[in-house]
C-alpha cells in the first residue's frame, strides 16, 4: 500500500513539473509559486492526508474505545485502576469510599456504557452494577463466549454420565432447584478452586478450576449459572447479577451493612485479589444496582445479549 502511494506521488510530481514547465513557470529566483506549483502542493497534502485517514480507520477498526476485551488480557486489577483513572476520579478516593469519587465513577459510565467493554468481563459486569446501566449495550468477545460454550458442554458431560447421573439427582444434600433443572436438560455451571485440589472433595469434581484459560474472567462475572440447551446447538443463560452480601435493598441477605464504610486507606488493595475486595466493598456500602443478564451462546462463541 505504502510503495502504491509514493509512485502515485511520484507520478503526480512529474506530471505537475510539465506543467508548470510549459507555463515558463513563477519561480526565476525563487519567487512566489505558480498556481500549479500551489495546485501541486495542496494535491499532495490533500492526498496524504486522506491516506493516512484511512490508516487511521483501518487501525480503529482493530482498536478502538469501546472494543470488548481492549485490555482484558492486562488483568482485573490493572483493569479496575484504569477504569477508575479513565473517568478523572481519584482511585484513592473510591477505595476509602469517597462517595464524590465513587459518584464521578458511576455517572461516567452511566453516560458511556459501551467503554465498560474494554475491560475484563469480572471488570465489565461490575461497572455496569455500580453505574445501574445493567446489561445496555453489554458485549462479551468472542473467546471469552467460546471459554463458556467449552465449559457448559464439560458439565454436560458430567450431568449426564449414566454412571454419575443418579447419585447426582437423588443426592439429598442438593439444593431444591437442582432436580428440576437437572430432568429439563438444563446444565449447573460454576467455577471453583484450582486445577490442583480438583482431585479432593467429590463436589469440587462437580465445578470448573477458575485457573483455566479464560475463566478468570468468568468466576467473578457469570459466577455459577444455568445453561439451557437452545436453537442450533446454542445455549441460553438467564442470570441474576448481585451479591448475597448486599444489603437487603439491593437484593442481599446483609442488611445490618447498609451503613458499612469501605476499608479505609488503600488496605483493599493489599488482599490477595485487590480489586475484587474493592468490589465487596462498594456493594457492601450499597452501591450499584442489581441486574438481569440474558445470553445465547452459539457454536463457535458468539454472543448473543438480549
Amino acid at each position: 500500500m505504502g510503495d502504491f502511494f509514493q509512485q502515485f506521488l511520484n507520478k503526480a510530481r512529474t506530471k505537475y513539473k510539465e506543467a508548470d514547465k510549459a507555463t515558463g513557470g513563477w519561480l526565476p529566483g525563487g519567487g512566489v509559486a505558480s498556481p500549479l506549483t500551489r495546485a501541486k502542493q495542496e494535491g499532495e497534502r490533500r492526498l496524504a492526508q486522506q491516506y493516512q485517514q484511512s490508516i487511521d480507520r483501518q487501525s480503529a477498526a482493530n482498536d478502538y474505545v469501546g472494543k470488548p476485551g481492549r485490555f482484558a488480557g492486562q488483568g482485573q486489577f490493572l483493569n479496575a485502576l484504569r477504569a477508575i483513572t479513565t473517568t478523572g476520579a481519584n482511585p484513592a478516593g473510591v477505595v476509602q469510599g469517597d462517595t464524590t469519587s465513587i459518584k464521578k465513577t458511576a455517572e461516567y459510565y452511566k453516560q458511556f456504557p459501551d467503554v465498560t467493554n474494554e475491560y475484563d468481563l469480572n471488570t465489565n459486569m461490575f461497572l455496569r452494577y455500580l453505574s445501574g446501566v445493567g446489561s445496555k449495550g453489554l458485549q462479551i468477545p468472542q473467546n471469552v463466549g467460546q471459554q463458556i460454550y467449552q465449559d457448559i458442554q464439560e458439565q454436560e458431560k458430567k450431568f449426564t454420565d449414566p454412571t454419575k447421573r443418579d447419585a447426582i439427582l437423588n443426592n439429598p444434600y442438593n439444593p431444591y432447584y437442582s432436580k428440576p433443572n437437572l430432568l429439563k436438560g438444563n446444565v449447573p455451571v460454576y467455577y471453583l478452586g484450582h486445577t490442583e485440589t480438583q482431585g479432593l472433595p467429590t463436589a469440587h469434581k462437580l465445578t470448573l478450576p477458575k485457573n483455566v484459560g479464560e475463566r478468570k474472567q468468568l468466576d467473578k462475572s457469570l459466577g455459577s449459572y444455568w445453561a439451557r440447551p437452545g436453537e442450533n446447538q446454542s445455549y441460553e443463560i438467564n442470570d441474576r447479577y448481585n451479591f448475597a452480601y448486599a444489603p437487603k435493598n439491593n437484593e442481599g441477605n446483609n442488611g445490618m451493612l447498609s451503613g458499612y464504610s469501605p476499608t479505609p486507606g488503600l488496605a483493599a488493595f493489599i488482599s490477595s485479589e485487590p480489586a475484587a475486595e474493592l468490589g465487596r466493598n462498594l456493594v457492601r456500602a450499597g452501591y450499584g444496582k442489581p441486574y438481569s443478564t440474558n445470553l445465547q451462546v452459539m457454536p463457535d462463541g458468539q454472543v448473543v445479549v438480549r
